[in-house]
């Protein structure tokens, strides 16, 4: 347990409002040029932050949003298995000079631009100029194309999950009612703010009996962040833990497309409609996704 003085720290409450934010979207889908970008992350594995990014990826499309989906999860790149598709390359190739970004994105059965995700961390810092200047093009075209991104990040504080959280417009942080899962994320959230100055979480409770348990879990993280981080934590909303959930993951197959009416696909529905309330809002500058990759790639390249 976490034992200090209470600092001065700014904690908003976000409820959901999932009426709001459809009538939002639909006066402001069209004007979403810069492409916000929304890290999905955690502090611990098996939480389930792939199957959140992918559910919410799928679910944007289906409220008629251009989404971009980029795995990053470097370490257990496994996006591809939900979205059910075999890319035929990755960003691999790409920093290889195998394939070209047009290449290598890929558009899944649910609509998704899928850009699935290199080997490992190191590739990024190993760009030479003229494919920096290839990405930084790719990238502005496939920015006009879409108007969200959601990128599934590493699990934990390591640098590849930390730079890829940080470069993002929005951080969301996913917790469950396990004492691990509720540590590790509060150590994440400091990791973010004290070496990387961020200040903005959203935190997303997932695998909870109920709202009333999701937001007793989002009270003791806030509090512990109070304690120690003058950080903005908003309660973004929760998943349930649904037995319809618990089997599209075992076939690796997203439940929002196989049980539509199940507490936890209209949850997702409920949460995707406050990520497009949140894009609708104005996207700030460190949202725009050629930002987005600039600052992963300077961020790796400080560590050589």
């Amino acid at each position: 347990m976490i034992d200090m003085e209470i600092t001065n720290a700014t904690v908003r409450l976000r409820s959901n409002s999932p009426n709001s934010a459809r009538s939002r979207a639909r006066r402001t889908s069209g004007s979403l040029r810069m492409a916000p970008v929304f890290a999905v992350t955690s502090g611990k594995g098996g939480v389930g932050k792939t199957n959140v990014a992918a559910n919410l990826a799928a679910t944007l499309a289906l409220k008629r949003q251009r989404v971009l989906a980029i795995d990053a999860d470097v370490g257990l790149a496994n996006l591809d298995l939900l979205f059910g598709v075999k890319p035929a390359y990755t960003l691999a190739d790409f920093f290889s000079g195998k394939a070209a970004l047009d290449e290598i994105i890929t558009t899944t059965a649910q609509g998704v631009l899928f850009l699935p995700g290199a080997s490992g961390a190191q590739d990024l810092t190993a760009l030479s100029g003229g494919q920096k200047l290839a990405l930084a093009s790719g990238l502005e075209n496939l920015a006009k194309q879409v108007d969200i991104v959601i990128v599934d990040t590493c699990s934990g504080i390591s640098d590849a999950a930390t730079y890829f959280a940080a470069a993002a417009q929005e951080i969301v942080v996913v917790v469950t009612p396990e004492p691990a899962s509720l540590a590790d994320a509060y150590a994440l959230v400091k990791v973010l703010a004290s070496d990387h100055g961020q200040k903005r979480f959203q935190i997303l409770a997932n695998n909870v009996a109920d709202g009333e348990q999701a937001r007793g879990l989002f009270d003791r993280i806030s509090r512990a962040a109070v304690r120690f981080l003058n950080v903005s934590l908003s309660y973004l909303g929760w998943i349930p833990n649904d037995p319809a959930l618990l089997a599209a993951v075992l076939q690796s197959r997203l439940v929002v497309e196989e049980a539509k009416d199940s507490p936890s696909a209209r949850a997702f529905g409920a949460v995707a409609g406050e990520l497009i309330d949140i894009a609708a809002v104005g996207v700030r500058v460190k949202g725009n996704l050629q930002f987005f990759f600039r600052q992963v790639m300077e961020g790796m390249e400080g560590t050589r």
